[in-house]
């Protein structure tokens, strides 16, 4: 009877410990799964940025994993937020959660991995655009140069230093390529 119980015990105690190890593999791979940056954009997502950089100007760029021309952008925004790591820059990718990995890999290739990014959380896009910018039909890149009043400029194409330095979104001196 004793020996039972103890077997019962060990059973148990044997049984408890594989769940225990098991939550604790899945806590931490979901943790190193989402040690990116990538918040999921919905509707609400734009009205919590603004609100962030409340009277902050601020850029917005928007970008696709299948769009060339955003790489270029991309690389551009990725030297200044390394030369200037507090330069104002919110970026969010209009492709879905399921590219997640391959963004991921894609904002480490231009050094944005460690800042906060965006990607479309919602399959009906068009209102995610909408909530964006009503007269925006998804053309990309597409970016915003918010003044810290919030009102707003917006360029369809890729971004240049020159373009920045313009509308006074970068205090950086770099060269014009």
């Amino acid at each position: 009877m004793i020996s039972n119980g103890i077997v019962n015990k060990k059973a148990h105690f044997s049984k408890s410990l594989a769940i225990g190890v098991a939550i604790f593999y899945s806590t931490f791979v979901s943790l190193t799964v989402r040690a990116d940056n990538i918040q999921n954009f919905n509707m609400q997502s734009f009205e919590q940025i603004k609100a962030q950089y409340e009277g902050k100007p601020f850029v917005v760029s928007l970008w696709s994993i299948h769009c060339a021309p955003c790489r270029v952008e991309l690389k551009l925004l990725g030297e200044i937020k390394k030369t200037d790591p507090d330069f104002p820059l919110v970026v969010i990718s209009t492709d879905s959660l399921e590219n997640r990995e391959e963004a991921v890999e894609i904002l480490a290739n231009y050094d944005l991995q460690n800042i906060k990014t965006w990607m479309f959380a919602d399959a009906f896009v068009e209102r995610l655009r909408f909530s964006v910018d009503p007269l925006w039909h998804g053309e990309l890149p597409r970016s915003y140069f918010f003044n810290d009043d919030h009102s707003f400029e917006s360029h369809s194409g890729v971004l240049t230093r020159t373009q920045l330095n313009q509308r006074g979104q970068s205090s950086l001196i770099l060269p014009n390529q």
